[in-house]
C-alpha cells in the first residue's frame, strides 16, 4: 500500500472509497488491513485536508474578508428592522383600541333592532292572519256560491303561506285561528271536490274551471286531478262489470243478485234473449258510460290548460290508455267466468269491433283529435284469434267436404262456399285490418279448393290423347277446370260487390290466390296442347309426301286449291278446338295457352315450306294458296282473332315469306340483303328454299348430313342460332363448288352465288 499525498489518491485508494460510499450494509472495511495500518491512512489523509484548507484559504482570502464584512452590516439592519417592528406593533395596540369597542356596541345595536324587526313582522303576520281568518269566516258564511269559494280558497292560500313562511306554533292568540283554518281547508276542499263531480257530470265549463281554480289556490291539483281519475275509472270498473253480469241479467230485478254459490242459470229458450242483453249492455257501455265519461276528462284536460296548469297536455290520452287496460283485464274475466259473455265476444267479434270503432270514431270526431282515441290490440287480442280460427274453419271446412266423398265437387256446394266467403267477408268490412285476415284466410280456402283440385287430375296418355273423343279422365278435368273457372267468376263477383268496402289489400290478397285457378288450369291443358302441337306437325312433315308440289302443271287440267294436308290440318285443328277446349269455360286461358300452338304450328309450316325439294312452279302456286289457307287453319286456336296473330313474330315471318316466294330468287335474296321490310324472315329460311331448285348435284343440307327431313327439323329446334343454321347450310355449297372446280366445269348453276350471298352473312351474324 502506498502513502497518502494528494487528492487523488483518496480518490483511488480501495480504503477511502469504502469510506466514502457510507454504506453500512457492507462488509467490514479493508479486512486486509490491520487497525495500525488503518490509522496511519487515515492520519495520512486528515494531514492531506489540512494541507489542502490552507491552499484554499490563502488563495480566496479577500472573498472570505467581504463576505465577513457584509454580515456585519446585515445585523445592522436587522436592527433597525425590528425597532420599526415593535413601533408598529405599538400603533396597531392603539388603534384595535379605539374600533373594537364601538363595534362591539354597534354590533349590540344591531341584534337589538333585528330582534325588533322580527317582532314587529311577526305582529304583523299575526295581524294580517287574524284579518284573513275573519274575511275567510265571512267567506264561508256565503260558500254556497261559487265566487265566494274562490275567495275563500285564495285566503286560505295567503293563510296557509304565513303560516309556513313563519313558525306560529305556540302563539295562544292564533291557536284557534290556526284550527279553524284546518276545518274550512277541508270544507272548502270537500266543496270543490263535489263541484268539480257536478261539473263534469254535468258537462258545466263554469263548475269545472270553478273547482280547478280552488284547487290550484290550495296548491293540490295534481292529488285532485289523480282522484278525479281514480274515481273515473273505478266507476267504469263498477258500471262495466254489473253490465256484463250473467247474474244480474238472468233476475227480472236488475239490482237483486242470487244467493250465494249458486250460479244464474238461463232457462230453457231464454239463451237467445239473454244474447241480446249482452250486446245491448255492451252497447250501453261503450256508446254511454266510456263516452260520457272520456268527453268529462277531456272537459278536465281542456279547462286546466285554460288555466296553463303545467303537465296535463296528454291527461285524455292517459286516461284512454287506462281505460283500455281496465276493459282488456275486465272482459277477459267476464269472458272466463261466463260462456255466454265467451261465446257472445268471440262469436261475434266483428260486432264487438264494430261498437269498438263506433266509440273511438265518435270521440275523434267529438274531439277533432286522431292519435288519442286509437284502438287498443290488447282488448281486442282475446276475442279476435279465437274468432279467426273459427272463421278459417268455416271456410276450409266446405272445401273438405266437397272432396270427402269419390265425386267431383257439385255448383251448389261451390255456391255454398261462396255464401261462407261472402257472410265471413261482410261481417269482417267493420275494420280493413280484420278484413284484410279474413282475405288471407279466404285465399287460403282458395289455394285448398285448387289443391283439391291438382289431386284429383288425371295425368297420362288417359288425358293427352286428342284421337279419339273426350275420355273419362279429359272430362274429369274439364270439370274440374270449370268448378275452378266457376269458383273465381263467383269470388270475383262477391269482390265486386265489396268494392265499397273490402280495402284494397284483402281484394289483392284474393286476386292473387284466384290466379292459381288459372295456372292450374293451365297446367290440365299443357298435356292436351302438346299431343295437339305433336299431332300438327305429324300433318305437316306430310307435305313432303304430296307429289302435286313436284308436278309442272296442274294435273287433268284441274283448279289450283290448297293441299290435301292443309285440309287435314285445318280439320283436325278445327275438330281439336270443337272437341278438346271449347268445353273449358276459361277460353281467356284456354286462348292464352294455344298461342304456343298456334306459334309452333306456323314455324313448323314456314320451316317445311322452306325445305320442299323440288318444288315446281306449280307446286309453288299451290304453296302459296297453302300459306294463306295457314292463317284459315290456326284461326280457331286464335280466340283473339287477327289481332293476336299480329302479336306473333311466327306470323310475321308467314306473311313476309309469302310475299318473298313469287320473286325470282335474285329478288329475293336482293330483299333479304337489303332487308327492304323483309327483316322478320331470317336469312336461312331463304337459302333453305332456295335449295329447292338447285341442280341434284348441290344437295340439301339434311341429304349432305344423312339426316331426315325429321331430323333436320329437330337440329333446328335444338339450335335457334341463325348462325349455327347457315354454317350447316353452307356445308353442301363448299362441297359443291369443290366438286364443279375438280370436274374442271366452266360454270355453276345460276343459283349457287346467290345462294353464297346468303351462307356468307353468317360471318356476320350474332343472332
Amino acid at each position: 500500500m502506498g502513502d497518502v499525498s494528494s487528492w487523488e489518491d483518496i480518490e483511488n485508494d480501495q480504503f477511502f472509497k469504502q469510506l466514502l460510499t457510507g454504506d453500512s450494509k457492507k462488509a467490514d472495511i479493508s479486512p486486509l488491513l490491520s487497525v495500525a495500518q488503518q490509522l496511519n491512512k487515515l492520519g495520512q489523509a486528515i494531514e492531506v485536508l489540512n494541507v489542502e484548507l490552507q491552499k484554499q484559504v490563502l488563495a480566496n482570502h479577500e472573498d472570505l474578508l467581504s463576505q465577513a464584512t457584509w454580515v456585519e452590516k446585515l445585523e445592522g439592519v436587522l436592527f433597525i428592522i425590528q425597532s420599526h417592528i415593535q413601533s408598529l406593533l405599538s400603533a396597531v395596540e392603539r388603534l384595535r383600541g379605539k374600533i373594537v369597542d364601538p363595534f362591539n356596541r354597534i354590533e349590540m345595536q344591531t341584534i337589538v333592532l333585528a330582534r325588533l324587526h322580527e317582532t314587529s313582522d311577526l305582529l304583523r303576520r299575526v295581524a294580517r292572519m287574524q284579518h284573513l281568518s275573519k274575511r275567510l269566516n265571512s267567506q264561508m258564511n256565503s260558500i254556497t256560491q261559487g265566487p265566494d269559494i274562490v275567495k275563500a280558497a285564495n285566503s286560505l292560500h295567503e293563510l296557509e303561506q304565513l303560516m309556513a313562511d313563519t313558525d306560529l306554533n305556540g302563539l295562544d292568540v292564533i291557536a284557534d285561528d290556526q284550527l279553524a283554518v284546518k276545518a274550512q281547508r277541508a270544507t272548502v276542499q270537500k266543496i270543490a271536490t263535489h263541484t268539480l263531480t257536478q261539473g263534469l257530470q254535468a258537462m258545466d265549463r263554469t263548475k269545472v274551471s270553478t273547482a280547478v281554480q280552488v284547487f290550484q289556490n290550495l296548491g293540490i291539483i295534481d292529488g285532485a286531478v289523480d282522484t278525479t281519475i281514480e274515481s273515473t275509472l273505478s266507476d267504469v270498473e263498477r258500471i262495466s262489470t254489473d253490465l256484463l253480469d250473467i247474474s244480474l241479467m238472468t233476475n227480472q230485478d236488475f239490482g237483486k243478485r242470487g244467493a250465494p254459490g249458486r250460479a244464474a242459470i238461463p232457462s230453457p229458450g231464454s239463451s237467445g234473449n239473454l244474447r241480446t242483453k249482452i250486446w245491448e249492455n255492451l252497447e250501453r257501455l261503450f256508446q254511454d258510460t266510456l263516452y260520457t265519461q272520456c268527453l268529462q276528462i277531456e272537459l278536465l284536460q281542456r279547462v286546466l290548460l285554460e288555466h296553463h296548469t303545467k303537465g296535463f297536455d296528454n291527461l285524455s290520452e292517459k286516461f284512454w290508455d287506462k281505460v283500455n287496460a281496465l276493459l282488456a283485464k275486465i272482459l277477459v274475466e267476464r269472458a272466463q267466468g261466463s260462456s255466454f259473455v265467451k261465446q257472445a265476444l268471440e262469436g261475434e267479434y266483428p260486432k264487438f269491433l264494430r261498437i269498438f270503432l263506433d266509440l273511438s270514431k265518435r270521440l275523434k270526431e267529438r274531439s277533432h283529435s286522431i292519435g288519442v282515441y286509437g284502438i287498443n290490440r290488447n282488448v281486442l287480442l282475446p276475442f279476435e284469434n279465437p274468432y279467426l280460427s273459427r272463421s278459417v274453419s268455416r271456410l276450409l271446412d266446405p272445401v273438405h267436404n266437397m272432396f270427402s266423398g269419390e265425386g267431383l265437387p257439385s255448383h251448389d256446394e261451390i255456391d255454398s262456399l261462396i255464401r261462407t266467403i261472402t257472410n265471413e267477408l261482410s261481417v269482417s268490412l267493420v275494420d280493413d285490418g280484420l278484413s284484410t285476415v279474413v282475405s288471407r284466410n279466404v285465399g287460403k280456402a282458395i289455394r285448398l279448393f285448387c289443391l283439391k283440385c291438382e289431386q284429383t287430375i288425371v295425368t297420362g296418355g288417359e288425358a293427352s290423347q286428342v284421337i279419339d273423343s273426350p275420355t273419362t279422365g279429359q272430362q274429369t278435368n274439364i270439370t274440374l277446370a270449370n268448378l275452378m273457372h266457376y269458383l273465381a267468376n263467383q269470388t270475383n263477383r262477391v269482390i265486386a260487390n265489396l268494392a265499397g268496402g273490402l280495402s284494397s289489400e284483402g281484394s289483392a290478397i284474393i286476386t292473387t290466390a284466384l290466379k292459381e285457378t288459372d295456372a292450374l288450369t293451365k297446367s290440365i291443358l299443357a298435356p292436351l296442347l302438346i299431343s295437339i302441337s305433336d299431332a300438327i306437325e305429324s300433318i305437316i312433315l306430310t307435305m313432303h309426301d304430296d307429289p302435286e308440289f313436284k308436278e309442272t302443271c296442274s294435273p287433268l287440267g284441274k283448279e289450283i286449291g290448297c293441299s290435301l294436308y292443309m285440309r287435314e290440318l285445318q280439320g283436325f285443328i278445327l275438330r281439336s278446338v270443337n272437341t278438346f277446349l271449347l268445353p273449358y269455360k276459361n277460353q281467356i286461358v284456354v286462348a292464352e295457352s294455344c298461342k304456343t300452338v298456334v306459334s309452333r304450328c306456323i314455324e313448323l309450316f314456314v320451316r317445311h315450306a322452306c325445305l320442299l325439294r323440288p318444288l315446281s312452279d306449280f307446286g309453288r302456286a299451290k304453296l302459296l294458296i297453302d300459306f294463306a289457307q295457314m292463317e284459315v287453319a290456326v284461326a280457331p286456336l286464335c280466340r283473339g282473332g287477327q289481332m293476336s296473330l299480329l302479336e306473333q313474330q311466327q306470323y310475321r315471318t308467314l306473311r313476309a315469306l309469302r310475299t318473298l316466294l313469287p320473286l325470282s330468287p335474285e329478288e329475293m335474296v336482293d330483299r333479304i340483303l337489303e332487308g327492304q321490310g323483309e327483316s322478320s324472315v331470317s336469312p336461312s329460311l331463304i337459302l333453305l328454299h332456295l335449295f329447292s331448285g338447285a341442280p341434284p348435284e348441290l344437295v340439301s343440307p339434311h341429304q349432305s348430313a344423312g339426316w331426315s327431313i325429321g331430323r333436320l327439323s329437330q337440329w333446328m329446334d335444338n339450335y335457334p342460332n341463325e348462325r349455327d343454321r347457315l354454317t350447316l347450310c353452307s356445308g353442301p355449297l363448299e362441297r359443291y363448288q369443290l366438286t364443279i372446280r375438280q370436274q374442271n366445269l366452266p360454270s355453276f348453276h345460276p343459283l349457287f352465288p346467290q345462294m353464297m350471298k346468303l351462307a356468307n352473312l353468317r360471318e356476320h351474324s350474332n343472332q
